[in-house]
Order: structure tokens, then C-alpha cells, then sequence
């Protein structure tokens, strides 16, 4: 229970400090650091993952676990380090704000970070989806919760593709635009929905590429076995 109290509180951290526009600059700086907290928190909660590393068969999945993972807390590092170092009101004392490319490495971290939360998301969907099935008692052999959960597969990355370019992500993770300008002002709920739908899109593609590889090992090992057999 704590850790996803711990999650959720980290997911709505990341949320407030993705758009400086709808945050006064004090907030933003403090929804950061509190997702650096949580995010400390959170590997402790779960420090037997790095105790496990050089232990069992290091096949695929694994393997993509731990490089995700480790680019997730290197794009994390380089986010503090730059969003100190851009620092207007918790930390002007060591400010370069002047510095054009500590905005770009900043906003490139940040974005990077905020997808491969989604990726990351995506290889613990299982075991989420698990638990929470567990929680509510719903079976998912059911037909009715496969349904509706392909049919909400297919809406989220449908719409978290048409928001990565609504939002531009791609030319910020190129840099090829560090602010955001705005023609009218935007709704809140049209940005949290971008970016919810968006985290979404990587999480729902990266499980089911995981299930395809998963039961394409699964497949060849049963046929290698019959012909051994």
C-alpha cells in the first residue's frame, strides 16, 4: 500500500513539474524536488532490484529492465543537477540560468525521464495489473475486463500519439525547442490529459512488445522441446 501511495504521490509530482506554464515558478521548483524524494524513496522500497542485478539468467526482459532503469536514474540525476543549476528561487545562490544549454540539457533530461517513466511503467503492467485485478476481485480471463481493457489500449496510445505531436515532444527531446509559446491560453485538463495519455502510449506499447517477445520464447522453447520430445 505505501508503495503505491508512493507512486501515485511521485506520478502527480512529475505531472506539476512537466509544465511550467500552469505553476508559479516556486512550485515548480518544489514539485521537482519532490519527485527527486520520491524518487529516492522509491528505489529504496525497492533496493533488493539492484542487490539482484548480476543474479539469474540475464535473458531479454531482464537485460531491458536494467537498462531502463539506469537511463531512467541517469535522466533523473542530470534533471536535478541542471534544475539546480537554473535555479531562480530555492537555490539562486548556484544559479547559471544565463546558460542557454543548462535550459536545453534540462528540458531534454526531463523529457527523456518522463517517457522512460512511461517505458518503465510498461515492463511492471503485469504485475501492476495483477495486483490491482487481485484488489477488485475481477478475473483477467474475464471477457468483459478484456474488452474493455484492449478497447482502452487502443484509445490511449491512439490519443497519446496524436498529443506527442500536439506537444511538440519530439522537438524537445531534439532540442529544437526548449519553451513552450502559447497562442490562448490552455485548459488544465487538456494538459493533464496530453500527458497522462502520452506516459500511457509507452506503457501500453511496452507491454504488449514484452508480451510478444515473452510468448515468442514461450513458442519457440515448446516447439524446441517437442523435437527433442
Amino acid at each position: 500500500m505505501a508503495r503505491n501511495v508512493l507512486n501515485l504521490s511521485m506520478a502527480i509530482c512529475i505531472l506539476v513539474a512537466m509544465d511550467y506554464h500552469f505553476t508559479t515558478n516556486v512550485i515548480h521548483e518544489i514539485s521537482g524536488i519532490l519527485v527527486v524524494l520520491f524518487f529516492i524513496l522509491h528505489n529504496i522500497l525497492n533496493r533488493h532490484w539492484y542487490t539482484s542485478i548480476g543474479k539469474g539468467k540475464a535473458f531479454l526482459l531482464r537485460r531491458l529492465r536494467i537498462v531502463i532503469d539506469l537511463l531512467l536514474a541517469i535522466m533523473m540525476l542530470l534533471a536535478t543537477v541542471t534544475g539546480l543549476f537554473i535555479s531562480k528561487t530555492l537555490f539562486p545562490a548556484i544559479s547559471v540560468s544565463g546558460h542557454l544549454w543548462v535550459h536545453e540539457l534540462h528540458t531534454l533530461s526531463s523529457y527523456s525521464g518522463f517517457i522512460l517513466c512511461g517505458i518503465h511503467l510498461g515492463l511492471h503492467w503485469s504485475t501492476l495489473c495483477e495486483r490491482l485485478c487481485r484488489w477488485l476481485e475481477i478475473g483477467r480471463t474475464n471477457l468483459s475486463y478484456r474488452l474493455l481493457s484492449r478497447t482502452a489500449s487502443v484509445l490511449i496510445v491512439g490519443y497519446g500519439v496524436y498529443a506527442s505531436f500536439r506537444r511538440r515532444i519530439g522537438s524537445k527531446l531534439l532540442l529544437e525547442q526548449t519553451y513552450t509559446s502559447w497562442g490562448a491560453k490552455p485548459l488544465l485538463i487538456d494538459f493533464l490529459l496530453d500527458h497522462l495519455t502520452i506516459m500511457g502510449c509507452y506503457a501500453v506499447v511496452t507491454y504488449f512488445l514484452i508480451r510478444m517477445v515473452l510468448n515468442r520464447i514461450a513458442r519457440d522453447a515448446e516447439y524446441a522441446h517437442g523435437k527433442k520430445g
